[in-house]
């Protein structure tokens, strides 16, 4: 039987930050790390821009095999299916035995699926496997339907159009896209410039059947195509722990912790609860993953660090655009602020004479000075200004966050 000291289950941001986080604090402490995407870390955010050719595969490539040779990581690929947590054991699909001292699940999510009549290949969009898959599909592709408008389907419409696919539809359930990132207004604004750009729209509808290179949508419209991606969300996924306590996810507190002693988790594969409420949101964004990662290796590690309360932030690509979502955008309470142009989008809106958030389309200078502006007073015309994208937020803060991005 194998034994480690630290056992850590993934290889993505949240077991990354974890690993560096525990080297730094315990040079000495062995650390294993199983893994069975067969692929070190890479930066899953930069995939549709990978696949459209504007980021290379080193953009894409979150750490070098070396990284681990330096960071003393011994690596094993392969799968754990379960943990007897009272033992402190791990057990691997190959039969495999793993002791250890403190264990941090970080096995992330997997993009769902959904059986259609006809449908032989399900495709889908989450891993490099999954974009290398589409990337040489799409070499020989001239029409492609993509099942699901929220953010991952935009992100995929975007990487095929810039391609150079001319012909791409999406099937998307309810009346707009992009929500919850997007708000009605918002995505009649980019729903117009993919309109645009020839992408075709199937709203309050989805698949329902295929029929060789024709498929058949709930409303009875009809699309011809010979490429179908499905791209309808994620669910967490983690091995069988006994006595864990999950919801869609694992349940873990302020410091990542579980309900079991020495067992740990972080990033996808979690969820938490918010403040003030009976509610569990999963963890769907990379820099929280990030946060959480950095958070679980220096407590696994001996520390006794808490996850800050911070505003909502995220930033990546919707579409073909550049967008940052940060604090509380939207709600009815509040007053809004929007300017929008043909190459651009904001929203601002103020609840009580504070800034409540921001949407941010097409350009991320701010952005973060935007985070650290959440809760600050904002009277009218200030609100109006801030939604203008000549608006310097750097000044509002005192200090130039685009370093971050820049």
């Amino acid at each position: 039987m194998a034994e480690t000291k630290y056992l850590i289950i993934g290889n993505g941001v949240a077991a990354i930050s974890a690993l560096q986080e525990i080297r730094h604090a315990d040079p000495s402490g062995s650390i294993l790390l199983v893994y069975d995407e067969g692929e070190p870390f890479y930066y899953r955010a930069s995939l549709s821009e990978w696949i459209s050719g504007k980021n290379s595969d080193d953009m894409v490539a979150g750490r070098t095999p070396e990284f681990y040779e330096n960071m003393k990581i011994t690596q094993l690929h392969g799968r754990v299916e379960r943990v007897d947590a009272e033992k402190h054991q791990a057990f691997l699909a190959d039969g495999e035995t793993i002791a250890y001292q403190k264990l941090l699940v970080a096995t992330g999510a997997q993009a769902n699926r959904f059986p259609v009549k006809g449908l032989g290949e399900v495709l889908v969009f989450r891993t490099l496997a999954d974009a290398r898959s589409l990337k040489e599909r799409a070499m020989s592709c001239r029409r492609a339907l993509i099942v699901g408008g929220g953010i991952l389907g935009l992100e995929l419409a975007g990487g095929l159009h810039l391609l150079g696919i001319e012909h791409v539809a999406i099937a998307h359930l309810g009346p707009f896209v992009g929500p919850p990132l997007l708000d009605e207004p918002a995505a009649e604004w980019l729903q117009e410039r993919m309109r645009a750009d020839r992408i075709v729209l199937y709203l309050e509808d989805t698949l329902d059947r295929v029929e060789g290179h024709m498929t058949y949508l709930r409303s009875g419209r009809t699309w011809e195509c010979d490429t179908i991606i499905q791209a309808i969300g994620v669910t967490p996924v983690f091995p069988e722990v006994s006595g864990l306590l999950t919801g869609r996810g694992i349940r873990i507190d302020d410091h990542c912790r579980t309900n079991l002693p020495d067992v740990y988790a972080a990033g996808d594969c979690t969820e938490r609860q918010v403040p003030g409420s009976d509610v569990w949101r999963t963890t769907r964004i990379w820099l929280d993953c990030s946060w959480q990662g950095n958070t679980v290796g220096r407590n696994m590690a001996g520390g006794d660090d808490s996850l800050e309360a911070k505003p909502f932030f995220n930033a990546s690509v919707l579409y073909t655009f550049d967008y940052s979502y940060i604090g509380e955008p939207h709600g009815e309470e509040g007053e809004a602020y929007r300017w929008q142009g043909k190459d651009g989008y904001c929203k601002v809106r103020v609840v009580d004479g504070k800034f409540a958030g921001a949407l941010k389309i097409t350009d991320r200078h701010g952005a973060m000075a935007m985070r650290e502006a959440v809760g600050l007073p904002v009277e009218a015309d200030l609100a109006t200004r801030m939604s203008h994208p000549d608006f310097q937020f750097n000044n509002v803060t005192g200090q130039d966050w685009d370093y971050l991005f820049y």
